[in-house]
């Protein structure tokens, strides 16, 4: 089992003194529980608290997603903050979306997908376009497992036919332009965009775990001493702390451990 985020305190505090350390997190289920409805989703004040005063202290702290970049920009809302949505697939920057490359050309294939995914809705199903991918929300539906298992041979049909690729995570299938591009490919360029030689991220989902890989890809090979926190709590996927350096225990865990970081990071500036 992967020892808890208190156990590495000296690893940490050892980032947290370096200059070029940056924070990278997921939102839901790290910053913010997991809720019934998507919309109804809230960061928690205390981590709202804590980032706005991490931005003065670091050179980066992002937030990664699989919510679109406004959405993102919407829910947190804190000036200095980095907003990469949809897995990467676009940054929020100047005051609106920017995409990355090749996103454009793939949105008429999702709305062909849209079109049919439209006529397979169900009770407690939430339909969600994303612009750059769409997400299908089964948590409310009275048997999610089920739905999930009935659906999910249709959804990789629909995906093949229209050339998309279909991923998911915790009650979500996903729809996605066929690129490569995912949350460890953002979190290695915000890295290399910011000149960062240490990091942290921070998530929950199956869709994190690719940053997590990309942290301990990068750390191994000497180009950024990055670190990767899987949080735990009901329902997470276990591939994911199995993927992590360390753990963290609940939203209220990554509270604490916000906290802990920015208590050593003054400390070191002092």
């Amino acid at each position: 089992m992967v020892s808890s985020w208190e156990v590495q305190k000296s690893e940490l505090a050892a980032l947290s003194r370096r200059d070029d350390f940056g924070l990278v997190c997921d939102m839901d289920g790290t910053l913010a529980p997991i809720v019934e409805r998507p919309v109804e989703a809230a960061i928690t004040p205390r981590n709202r608290e804590l980032l706005n005063a991490l931005v003065q202290e670091l050179p980066l702290v992002a937030v990664v997603s699989g919510r679109g970049a406004a959405a993102l920009q919407d829910f947190v809302g804190i000036p200095g903050v980095v907003y990469a949505g949809n897995h990467g697939l676009e940054r929020w920057l100047d005051g609106e979306v920017r995409p990355a490359p090749g996103v454009a050309e793939h949105r008429p294939h999702l709305q062909q997908a849209l079109d049919v995914l439209q006529e397979l809705v169900e009770e407690g199903i939430e339909l969600e376009d994303k612009g750059a991918t769409l997400s299908l929300h089964y948590r409310r539906h009275a048997d999610p497992d089920d739905f999930a298992q009935r659906l999910a041979p249709t959804f990789a049909e629909i995906a093949d036919r229209y050339g998309l690729t279909l991923g998911g995570g915790r009650r979500v299938f996903e729809f996605r332009p066929p690129l490569a591009v995912d949350k460890g490919t953002a979190l290695r360029d915000l890295i290399a965009e910011h000149d960062l030689g240490a990091a942290l991220f921070i998530g929950d989902d199956i869709t994190d775990i690719a940053a997590l890989e990309m942290a301990r890809s990068l750390r191994e090979a000497g180009a950024c001493a990055a670190w990767g926190a899987a949080v735990q709590s009901a329902g997470a996927p276990a591939e994911v702390a199995a993927t992590a350096d360390f753990s963290v225990s609940e939203v209220a865990g990554v509270e604490d451990l916000l906290a802990w970081l920015l208590s050593a990071r003054k400390a070191s500036s002092t």
